[in-house]
């Protein structure tokens, strides 16, 4: 009776099966959870949840972004998608119509597959909430509160550690002078004074969120971080010659690759020059230089600005290839560190703003309260 017939995949023991269900995309891995009980039991264990996004969880599939619509006669913001990914492009409505009055976000941050949205109440009015969705399942959840004085607020979320995210909003004046942080778990803020000393965040700064703790920029030429309960908080000096050039920061960039810490800014002996160092040790807190690239290699021109001709918008996450925008209709543009090859990828046009925040696609339905 070939209904009775043993399955091939029962023989499979559950490490076998797990190493091979942690490479495939996690698009399949959802609907593999429909082929037996068993299946469904290991891809929703939450013991096997490191094991399984390590190598579906970090394809960057490109980035969203809004720009000035001239079309109307008020100010009005279009949201866009940049495809950067050789795969298939994902299904997503860069537009967010699935939240509620739409037009009237504003993109913050993404953080592994979510988003991080202000929200007004009415055009022109100074009190904002904030908004959490995921663009691939179109799953939202709107944040307890209303504010009226924008501050520094960033994502975090890393599902290879917990179904549950969290945000940070800062509060600053001059300095900051401390946290409030709003977990997906309790729904509820919690506030914390400032644990760094005297420090101020740079302006527009990208945040990096690993092992748990927020990275941002600080004007003090340091990396600030903060775990997400605020009781930890490190301030990280960043690398310094005594002998080089006085080098503006205010532009630097941190991001997270292949699960370190990267910092990139102008170089401190040549002003021409792009950096990249890595944290090779986070406890005892040492840079090492990874890259370095002449502009007149990346731009063709020699004499260009971090944080003004361009910008650094991401780090691959499992790749050694960094995307800027460049120019006066900001194209979008990727440098292979290994091989030094340029690709120009996508006119973003005049009239895109920032952030040009990175997309990777989350599948997962997993993520408690959403709408």
């Amino acid at each position: 009776d070939i209904s009775r017939r043993l399955n091939p995949a029962d023989k499979l023991t559950e490490d076998l099966l797990i190493e091979i269900l942690s490479r495939v995309p996690y698009k399949s891995l959802c609907r593999f959870k429909c082929v037996s009980k068993q299946w469904r039991g290991i891809i929703s264990h939450p013991d096997h949840r490191k094991a399984l996004p390590q190598f579906h969880l970090h394809d960057l599939a490109g980035f969203l972004y809004s720009s000035r619509d001239r079309s109307v006669g008020h100010f009005s913001l279009l949201r866009n998608f940049a495809h950067v990914s050789a795969g298939g492009r994902p299904r997503i409505r860069p537009s967010l119509p699935f939240l509620p009055d739409c037009e009237l976000f504003n993109l913050l941050d993404s953080c592994n597959g979510l988003l991080l949205c202000r929200r007004f109440e009415t055009f022109g009015s100074g009190a904002f909430d904030y908004v959490v969705c995921n663009p691939a399942t179109e799953k939202w959840v709107a944040l307890p509160g209303f504010f009226s004085k924008m501050q520094t607020a960033r994502l975090g979320f890393d599902s290879a550690v917990s179904s549950h995210f969290h945000v940070f909003q800062f509060m600053e004046d001059g300095a900051v002078k401390g946290v409030e942080i709003y977990s997906s778990k309790t729904g509820v803020w919690s506030h914390k004074d400032n644990g760094w000393g005297f420090a101020r965040i740079v302006s527009d700064s990208k945040s990096a969120f690993v092992n748990g703790f927020l990275h941002l920029l600080a004007v003090e030429s340091a990396v600030l971080a903060v775990d997400v309960e605020g009781t930890t908080w490190r301030v990280i000096p960043m690398p310094d010659d005594e002998d080089a050039l006085i080098i503006d920061v205010d532009y630097g960039f941190i991001d997270l690759s292949r699960g370190r810490l990267y910092l990139a800014n102008s170089d401190q002996h040549d002003p021409y020059k792009l950096s990249i160092w890595v944290l090779e040790d986070y406890t005892s807190e040492v840079w090492v230089l990874e890259h370095g690239v002449k502009y007149l290699n990346l731009f063709g021109v020699k004499n260009v600005q971090l944080g003004h001709e361009y910008h650094i918008v991401a780090l691959h996450p499992q790749q050694n290839t960094i995307f800027l925008v460049y120019g006066h209709d900001k194209v979008l543009m990727s440098y292979e560190m290994d091989s030094g090859k340029v690709q120009f990828i996508h006119d973003l046009g005049h009239d895109s703003l920032e952030p040009y925040l990175p997309y990777v696609p989350l599948y997962s339905e997993a993520l408690a309260d959403w709408h």
